[in-house]
């Protein structure tokens, strides 16, 4: 159905079919006057300034736990956590280039010079080798570099 060919309907017109869904005498009445209407009672319609037909409640279910909220907070307004809006992931290039570094085996920090960041991010993940965190700033290449180095367990004159 084409939003174009809806009927809108007035607070009153509303109101009235809740009621009648609310005056239903049984279950199988109110299931049939919501197929039909599409309207259920609520106990907002006893607040006299409300008006379903403007003010609309978003269930629960849509804004948590299909992660609207966080879609919204992120790709709509633009904020993300520390970690996801200062580096962007590396791309499967950039990977494959660190991977390569890395298996070659690291023995000083410039081997790793010419990956980038986010890669080097990267092969700290993929190798569980923890990072220190500064509140509020972006780690620095030579923390990551530093990391990796002492990780591989091969650090002569790093």
């Amino acid at each position: 159905m084409m939003l174009q060919t809806w009927v809108r309907r007035s607070k009153e017109d509303y109101k009235a079919m809740a009621e009648e869904w609310l005056a239903a005498p049984s279950k199988v009445d109110r299931d049939i006057i919501f197929k039909r209407t599409g309207v259920r009672w609520s106990e907002l319609l006893r607040l006299s300034y409300w008006d379903p037909t403007r003010f609309i409640v978003v269930d629960a279910m849509h804004n948590l736990f299909l992660n609207l909220v966080k879609y919204h907070i992120e790709h709509v307004v633009g904020l993300r956590e520390d970690e996801k809006a200062v580096f962007p992931p590396a791309t499967t290039e950039e990977m494959t280039v660190a991977r390569e570094v890395w298996a070659k085996g690291v023995t000083n920090k410039n081997q790793l010079k010419k990956v980038n960041i986010p890669a080097l991010l990267g092969l700290c993940a993929e190798n569980e080798i923890s990072l220190p965190r500064p509140e509020g700033r972006r780690i620095k290449r030579d923390v990551i570099v530093t990391a990796l180095v002492v990780s591989s367990g091969q650090f002569v004159g790093y």
